[in-house]
């Protein structure tokens, strides 16, 4: 749940490869490999109609898909500020940038990564490529029926790598050996710092051989991964067409490195290259360039333990670095760069155009089920109306079975509650209580314990649901100690106090209070 496959597409010149990232609340993990290799010399459109097939016949996921701009499409500055925030950071660039370059604004678009920042100052790499490019090269894809959610840059997605791979901790040089062209990137703190792109890579080695061995270009090819280019046990080139090939490379990469450490606005150094891509797999190259830049050089080895990463080292990291790269692009997580072409009228948006069948089933689906329940509220209201038609006929006539001499009402169950609310109140007025004595009763229980020799008189009964009291006078105190034993002997009286004894001056005598206490429940 709340997982998405994410394709990365490395379309190069000489094959296509596709890594398929699983990404999740819990992290991401590589689960699919494909490679597609390219025919040489093919036109535009069978070169796009075979990359097609290639995606429907594997079945390779595009509803996330990450692309890149060749590195030779590319322009970059690098550029700082002395301030931070990302927000200030992007709306300056443009008013820096229109100085740098000799091309209006309103044809190119940009987009940067900050390199560096601290409280006081931040370092930005700008990227910039012509619309047209842009257009033309997402035409191209929707020609292809890839609708890429970002459109990167070639060899600065590598720093996305960085991180997966845990390289991020010291300043690095990757070394991206392709096909037609060598892609440098330097990173620091796994972001990209600087860029370049230079024409030379595995197929000026393969056509020196060619040259040198009078072969054709097939089996040029198969000689070098057959022979490899260096003598053995040494790291001098074969042939001296080679050797020209490779000095320029080494060339080329020593004056890339020299830029950037002697650039006053970055001084980082790189502690070693890594080397990705499919000419890096050539028997001696590492030896060879750490011995002509001066940098300690070996090829790039997957250092996770996980069952992605284990995947993605069977596979071959030197093949799937950039679609790996490419691919984590779109994790969606912190730590990943922010490159970015797709802007402004190129920006992505989802086509949603698919889900309209889906949409239309779930609208009929809705209806359905808003037509069942209109039903089942209609025979719900049927039923209960019976129902509440023969109950109120069955309290009619439990009404006037109960109250023979009431009239017959409109609504039994609101008078048959009159009835009984009058009838509480007039046992609330008679003393009614909960042993069935009314006022009366009690006055004959007290008549008949208390005999006429008996000197006393009583006045001001009043009875109450727990209680009874009573005004009394008797010329004799000890005359009431026997009333109140005598009256203890009432079933339902629990007890008996005698209060409150005065003389009387008038008559004489003693008035005294009467209490009796009815037993719990009354």
């Amino acid at each position: 749940m709340f997982e998405r496959n994410v394709l990365g597409l490395d379309i190069g010149s000489y094959s296509v490869k596709a890594a398929v990232l699983k990404a999740g609340l819990r992290g991401v993990e590589f689960v699919r490999f494909e490679e597609l290799e390219l025919q040489p010399g093919i036109s535009v459109e069978e070169r796009e109609a075979t990359i097609q097939l290639f995606l429907d016949q594997k079945d390779l996921p595009r509803e996330t898909v990450v692309v890149a701009l060749p590195g030779s499409e590319v322009t970059q500055r690098h550029l700082r500020f002395p301030f931070s925030g990302s927000n200030r950071i992007a709306q300056a660039i443009p008013f820096e940038i229109e100085e740098e370059v000799p091309f209006p604004l309103e044809s190119m678009i940009l987009t940067h990564e900050d390199v560096e920042t601290r409280p006081d100052q931040t370092d930005a790499l700008v990227l910039l490529a012509t619309r047209d490019r842009v257009r033309e090269h997402l035409a191209g894809l929707h020609r292809m029926e890839i609708e890429p959610r970002y459109l990167e840059m070639e060899g600065a997605v590598l720093g996305n790598l960085s991180l997966y791979l845990k390289l991020d901790e010291l300043s690095r040089i990757f070394l991206d050996i392709g096909h037609e062209r060598t892609s440098v990137c330097m990173i620091a703190e796994g972001k990209p710092v600087a860029l370049r792109p230079i024409p030379i890579a595995g197929r000026h080695i393969t056509e020196a051989i060619a040259k040198d061995h009078n072969l054709d270009f097939q089996a040029a090819q198969r000689y070098k991964h057959d022979n490899g280019i260096f003598d053995v046990g040494s790291t001098q080139a074969n042939t001296s067409s080679v050797r020209d090939v490779l000095d320029s490379l080494s060339r080329e990469i020593s004056r890339t490195l020299q830029a950037t450490t002697g650039d006053p606005l970055d001084s980082i150094a790189p502690t070693e290259i890594l080397l990705v891509g499919g000419s890096s797999r050539l028997d001696g190259i590492d030896a060879y360039l750490a011995e002509r830049v001066g940098i300690h050089c070996t090829k790039m080895r997957v250092s996770r333990t996980d069952e992605g990463a284990n995947l993605l080292d069977t596979a071959g990291l030197h093949v799937y670095a950039e679609a790996a790269a490419l691919a984590l692009r779109a994790s969606n997580t912190d730590r990943v760069t922010k490159i970015d072409f797709r802007q402004g009228e190129f920006k992505y948006r989802p086509d949603l155009s698919g889900l309209r069948p889906q949409i239309r089933v779930a609208s009929m689906m809705f209806g359905a089920m808003l037509l069942l329940w209109t039903l089942n509220l209609s025979v719900e209201w049927f039923v209960r109306s019976g129902e509440v038609e023969e109950l109120e006929e069955r309290l009619a006539t439990i009404y006037q079975d109960t109250f023979p001499k009431a009239k017959k009402a409109r609504d039994p169950l609101k008078a048959m509650e009159t009835e009984v609310r009058e009838i509480k109140e007039l046992a609330n007025h008679l003393g009614v209580t909960g042993t069935g004595l009314s006022a009366l009763e009690i006055l004959r229980q007290m008549s008949e314990r208390i005999p006429p020799n008996f000197d006393v008189s009583f006045r001001e009964l009043r009875i109450e649901r727990k209680e009874a009291r009573a005004k009394g006078h008797t010329n004799d105190l000890r005359t009431v100690d026997r009333i109140k034993e005598q009256l203890l002997q009432v079933s339902g009286f629990q007890d008996v106090r005698i209060s409150d004894a005065v003389n009387n001056q008038k008559i004489g005598g003693k008035d005294f209070n009467l209490t009796i206490r009815f037993e719990d429940g009354t």
